[in-house]
């Protein structure tokens, strides 16, 4: 069949999301310590028997006693009177009071005076710190012993202690019995001299009280005699009613002169005609003595001018004469009423300015009077408050006195208590009767964990400074998915001869159950994309490889699918010597230098087809970054369902990157137990950089039955593909309540 082979190249199908990259190599620690287990059960026996001889051997050469002196921490009176001391309630409080009480025990006065005792220095202890004369040198045995106190405070309880390790079991009694009585010694001198000092204190403060108050009595008396503040009650109701007096007039005063004003105002606003006359002012004016004349004169004129009306009528000379009189007279009246109520307008306005003038004056007194009257009054508050402020300040001072007599008292009485005393030894070192260290309960087991732990860490070390891919863990950290795990040869139940045709050679073993996982990974990665063309390749030479595409190959052709294998590793091409071919045969080298590819395919078995790499002469690597590679892929994907590209280690083969460009898809082949993690990251990063879509990787070569991993998994698949018909094994009946096989095999 012969077909050109210029059709355009496919493009690559969009990238998908891929998985993000893990911050490091996931290290599983259980499979670490299984892996393990006899060795490290070994190291512990053998931690064991090292405990038992170390702690014969250290006790003999550094043995250690343990001493340890018991304080009470006691509670405090509270009053110098009480009956009985008020315990300590809160356990911050014990802690914090023991914590104090015993950085004074340590402290460096307290031991070097308790080092100064006699029966110190005759301790075989205090042989190490005697210079060429045998002179004890208090400097350097203070340093070690700082080091070597131990402290603590008994939980739930008041008690606290001080303890330590001697070489001598007689020697740490009478240390810590020396610190314990030197401390108790100088803390009662130091109570005793704290209280002395208190008392004395109080003392001088009492005679400075007593002085102060004979001052004060004396300046009272002479603020009373210099201000004749006899009889204070009738002087300040005297001085009282005056200015109550006062303060009325005043008020009083006040009032008809704002009277006196306002009639002034009115009558200034008449004489200006601002405001009219009143009826009041009219009739005053009226009762004027002329104007009651003239009043009786209008009226007499008025009967006779109506006599004259009425006797001759109104056009009578004497009628006329008449009426003139009349109207002279009313007019005289008006004006003799006009002076006599401005005569006494001016009369009223002179009283009412006389009257204002004369109550403005007397308001001037009475207000200085009312001064006068209030200096009284404050002078005499003023001399009252002082002196109750000299009598409040006695009070105090005397009140004063009391408490410090009543202090003196209680100081007294408590010098004369035993509650005094905070600290009180309960229990004094005494020689150690049993060794402290070494102690066979302590040693066998301190000396197996540790032993033991120091090898378990050099494991952990050492597992995780190997940078080796060996479990589907050490690939967490390469982006994509692990798409299978194909197990080690020797691993295999099934025993199967050779790896690379195991699908199509041992169908029920577990290898070929594997690739047939592996398949379908693979198959659906590349339909989420649409893709055909699949590059298998690997960072180092002898990763498996072909033998990973031969497998793939087989399942993906049992299933139906027309599968062609491309011999992409032109250097040491391997798909031929595996099928059993005839090597060196027309290939992939002349489809690339024109050749029609249809005449260079091989028919491997139904379903599969081989494009090998070529004849060695024709080989030229280099080509296959150029359009041809295109053209022959996209005939490839014309007229196959999968075509797999079997590429050359990344590493030593620049063309297997030129490859990944040219196809849909590619999957990384790691070699487990060889290849390094940083090397398959690499490539896989390489990948998703390129045209191909990156499906992820298969770690090859797992020993399945390290460490007891997927130990189970595995004899769980022989155990089914034996009892498999279709691969010819026996059926056997399953107690569907238990899942546990009964009876015999039936014939197949």
């Amino acid at each position: 069949m012969t077909r050109a082979a210029t059709p355009p190249s496919t493009p690559r199908p969009a990238q998908g999301p891929q998985r993000s990259r893990p911050s490091g190599p996931v290290l599983d620690p259980v499979r670490v310590l299984r892996q393990n287990l006899l060795k490290i059960v070994a190291v512990l026996v053998i931690g064991a028997v090292a405990g038992v001889g170390l702690n014969y051997a250290f006790a003999i050469a550094y043995p250690l006693w343990s001493s340890k002196v018991l304080f009470e921490l006691k509670s405090q009176l509270e009053d110098a009177n009480a009956l009985s001391a008020k315990d300590i309630t809160t356990e911050d409080t014990v802690v914090r009071l023991a914590q104090t009480e015993v950085a004074r025990l340590t402290s460096k006065d307290n031991l070097k005076s308790a080092l100064q005792r006699p029966e110190v220095q005759k301790t075989v202890w205090s042989e190490e710190y005697r210079d060429d004369k045998g002179v004890f040198i208090v400097e350097d045995a203070l340093l070690d012993l700082e080091d070597e106190l131990r402290s603590g405070h008994q939980r739930g309880t008041q008690i606290f202690y001080i303890s330590m390790l001697t070489h001598v079991p007689e020697d740490g009694p009478i240390i810590l019995n020396a610190i314990a009585k030197t401390f108790r010694t100088k803390r009662q001198n130091d109570e005793d001299s704290r209280y002395s000092t208190t008392l004395k204190q109080f003392e001088n403060r009492r005679q400075q009280l007593d002085d102060a108050i004979l001052q004060k009595k004396q300046q009272t008396q002479d603020f009373i005699k210099k201000n004749r503040l006899t009889s204070l009650t009738e002087a300040n109701s005297e001085n009282q009613k005056t200015l109550e007096k006062l303060r009325n007039d005043i008020a009083q005063t006040t009032a008809e002169l704002n009277t006196a004003q306002t009639r002034r105002a009115q009558i200034e606003k008449k004489q200006r005609n601002e405001q009219g006359i009143s009826d009041d002012d009219r009739r005053r004016a009226q009762e004027d003595p002329i104007l009651l004349q003239l009043q009786r004169d209008n009226e007499d004129l008025a009967r006779r001018f109506a006599a004259v009306k009425q006797q001759f009528g109104a056009s009578h000379p004497d009628y006329l004469q008449f009426r003139a009189q009349t109207d002279a007279a009313r007019a005289a009246f008006e004006r003799k009423l006009e002076e006599v109520l401005a005569r006494n307008l001016a009369a009223d306005y002179k009283d009412s300015f006389n009257r204002e003038e004369s109550l403005t004056a007397l308001l001037k007194q009475q207000n200085e009077d009312f001064d006068k009257a209030t200096g009284k009054v404050e002078d005499f508050t003023a001399n009252m408050a002082e002196m109750r402020s000299l009598e409040d300040q006695l009070d105090i001072l005397q009140e004063q006195r009391k408490e410090i007599g009543k202090t003196i008292q209680d100081i007294n009485l408590a010098l004369a208590r035993d509650e005094r005393n905070r600290i009180e030894i309960v229990q004094e070192a005494i020689k150690a009767r049993e060794i402290t260290f070494p102690q066979l309960k302590v040693m066998i087991p301190a000396s197996a964990v540790l032993i033991t732990g120091l090898y378990v860490l050099i494991l952990f070390v050492r597992e995780f400074l190997d940078q080796r891919v060996k479990y589907p863990s050490d690939l967490a950290t390469i982006p994509g998915k692990i798409l299978g795990v194909i197990p080690e040869l020797k691993d295999d139940p099934a025993k199967p001869k050779r790896a690379e045709l195991v699908v199509r050679e041992s169908p029920r073993s577990i290898i070929a159950e594997n690739y047939r996982q592996l398949s379908s990974q693979v198959y659906k990665g590349m339909q989420a994309f649409g893709a055909r063309t699949l590059l298998v390749v690997s960072a180092m030479p002898e990763a498996g490889t072909t033998t990973v595409v031969l497998n793939l190959a087989a399942c993906e052709a049992a299933v139906g699918r027309r599968v062609l294998l491309v011999g992409g590793n032109m250097r040491r091409p391997g798909l031929a010597r595996a099928l059993g071919l005839p090597q060196g045969q027309p290939g992939l080298g002349e489809a690339l230098m024109g050749q029609d590819p249809a005449e260079l395919v091989v028919e491997v078995s139904p379903n599969l087809s081989m494009l090998g790499a070529g004849a060695p002469a024709n080989r030229i690597f280099e080509r296959l970054n150029s359009e041809r590679t295109d053209q022959l892929l996209a005939w490839a994907r014309e007229h196959y369902d999968l075509v797999i590209v079997d590429a050359p280690p990344s590493i030593v083969a620049g063309e297997a990157l030129v490859l990944a460009n040219k196809v849909d898809a590619a999957m990384v082949v790691a070699c487990a137990w060889k290849d390094q993690r940083g090397l398959v990251m690499k490539l896989a990063g390489q990948i998703m950089d390129s045209r191909a879509q990156f499906l992820g990787a298969v770690l090859n070569r797992m020993h399945m039955t390290a460490g007891g991993y997927l130990r189970k998994n595995a004899e769980a698949m022989a155990e089914y593909a034996e009892h498999t018909t279709a691969f010819g094994g026996a059926d056997r009946d399953v107690d569907p309540a238990k899942g546990k096989k009964r009876g015999k095999p039936k014939a197949a």
